[in-house]
């Protein structure tokens, strides 16, 4: 972005900011236009604008020019509803949601729509989708709560279990571990075998240094769900120093249902040197160089294994 450019936008965006639209205006039609900057120019312009028909036709003229701008895309879909284009507004979130399966926003949109047209099992499914894409996002679930107390409509059996688990996830993503867990014994109120669960629960416990309750939660998840690589994989890091036999089982088990997976293989490797096993080891440094030729890693230890302790 050059230099002016970077400039008209700072500026513009203080404006937008204060609220300031008669400043913003200026802005766009002197330093936006004159640094050449149509895309911005169209948008801007757009978002400023009163009259509906010229907001979509703006939206459009940016979209000729970036057909993948997904938030033009959302902000026309919006126009489209107030037009009463309603296949045209379900359109453009069609599009943004092919653009950014995980935009929440296109979500609730989409179903702000298929609830003016009446398509309320439509709106419903996508008010939930955006909810559990982000359980915070307060206009999906006042819109959701909305249609409830106005249709009878029944919800998604499972959608409770989702949403708790959506806010854990969220919650441990951000490290508020112990919320996590607080709302991932609410998933297990409605499904006691939800692999998944115990699965975050361990992962918890694993980022809070607590290793029993961490091992205890991972070894629950494998019971319910023996495939579950991540579980053998983190158990096995936990176990590594103290019991490194049963870490070795671990990190197997991982690479038996992942066989791509570098950082198992190279803690196979590594027990194994630990262990005098060095031909073994050299073998999965090697499975890890034919997986990564650039594996860091792997090529050091390979290194240090052959020189100081294969060729003495």
């Amino acid at each position: 972005m050059d230099n002016s450019k970077e400039k008209a936008l700072r500026k513009l965006t203080n404006a937008l900011n204060a609220n300031d639209y008669s400043a913003a205006r200026k802005i766009i039609e002197n330093d936006i236009k004159r640094c050449g900057a149509k895309l911005e120019y169209y948008f801007y312009l757009a978002l400023i604008s009163d009259n509906l028909e010229e907001k979509r036709d703006l939206y459009t003229k940016a979209l000729e020019i970036k057909p993948d701008f997904l938030d033009a895309l959302i902000n026309r879909g919006l126009v489209k509803n107030e037009l009463q284009d309603f296949e045209g507004s379900i359109e453009d979130y069609d599009k943004a949601i092919s653009l950014d399966s995980r935009c929440a926003l296109a979500y609730n949109n989409r179903g702000y729509t298929k609830y003016k047209k009446q398509d309320f099992e439509g709106a419903l499914k996508d008010y939930n989708k955006a909810i559990l894409l982000n359980p915070n996002l307060k206009i999906a679930i006042d819109n959701k709560a909305k249609l409830l107390q106005e249709v009878c409509l029944k919800d998604d059996s499972d959608f409770t279990e989702k949403y708790y688990m959506s806010l854990a996830v969220a919650d441990i993503n951000s490290g508020k571990f112990l919320d996590g867990i607080k709302n991932l014994e609410e998933v297990l109120k409605y499904n006691q075998n939800s692999y998944l669960a115990y699965f975050y629960k361990g992962v918890s416990y694993h980022s809070m240094g607590l290793d029993e309750n961490a091992i205890e939660a991972y070894t629950k998840a494998l019971e319910l769900n023996k495939n579950l690589v991540d579980a053998y994989f983190n158990r096995g890091q936990i176990l590594y120093k103290s019991e490194p036999k049963k870490a070795l089982d671990d990190f197997v088990s991982a690479v038996a249902l992942d066989n791509k997976f570098i950082d198992a293989y190279y803690s196979i490797a590594a027990i194994q040197k630990s262990q005098g096993q060095y031909e073994d080891a050299i073998k999965n440094l090697d499975k890890i160089l034919e997986i990564d030729e650039n594996a860091i890693n792997a090529k050091a230890l390979k290194k240090l294994i052959l020189t100081k302790y294969m060729n003495s």
